[in-house]
């Protein structure tokens, strides 16, 4: 069980805070390796207001969507202690982000508990398979499990990359339900414990 100290923390001020001991959520540069993870020019860091526009640019471009309303969302991702964006940048630009949410129960999609999850993790093409979205995600848990014991994580079940690279972060598939999000019209919620995660386990994923 969580100290009554951090409750309090996550609910005045959680983002700022986290930020601060987090070095505001700037990584020292991450070295290649021989089995392909992210490259020295590659850093992990907390959203700005600077890299709003050129995150909303990777997701109009890799998706092939309209801006809509990305920008706004994105921004409030900085003020709002309930939701964090961490980014991948490379020479200034925005090249991967990974999203975090609290989300009330059904919000996720019916049926779906009330917690943190892990969402909307996008890498530039041309840099997958080096790691970025493997360090992505570590470093969003590490921004839940400082105020909650536990995070959920929604993916499609054609969605193979995804699932494998969380699953060897420890999540536990909890159920699937059907989805039109999905291509294979089915969804998969798993969950990962505070206590069962450790951020030391070698993986290479795809993305």
């Amino acid at each position: 069980m969580m100290t009554r100290w951090v409750r309090t923390l996550c609910a005045v001020g959680l983002k700022s805070l986290i930020a601060q001991a987090m070095g505001r959520g700037v990584h020292p540069p991450l070295s290649e390796r021989a089995d392909g993870v992210v490259e020295d020019a590659v850093r992990i860091e907390s959203l700005t207001k600077t890299d709003v526009a050129s995150a909303v640019q990777l997701a109009v471009r890799v998706l092939q969507v309209r801006p809509g309303d990305r920008g706004e969302q994105f921004a409030s991702d900085i003020i709002d202690d309930r939701r964090q964006m961490f980014v991948a940048k490379a020479n200034g630009q925005v090249v991967a982000y990974g999203r975090a949410t609290e989300l009330a129960a059904d919000e996720a999609a019916p049926g779906t508990p009330a917690g943190y999850y892990l969402r909307g993790v996008l890498v530039e093409p041309a840099l997958r398979r080096r790691g970025i979205a493997l360090a992505l995600t570590q470093t969003r848990l590490r921004w839940v499990f400082a105020c909650a014991d536990e995070v959920f994580y929604v993916a499609g079940a054609d969605n193979i990359a995804s699932l494998r690279l969380h699953a060897a972060l420890g999540f536990q598939e909890v159920r699937r339900f059907a989805s039109e999000r999905s291509t294979a019209g089915v969804d998969v919620l798993s969950r990962l414990a505070r206590t069962a995660y450790s951020d030391t386990r070698p993986f290479t994923d795809n993305e």
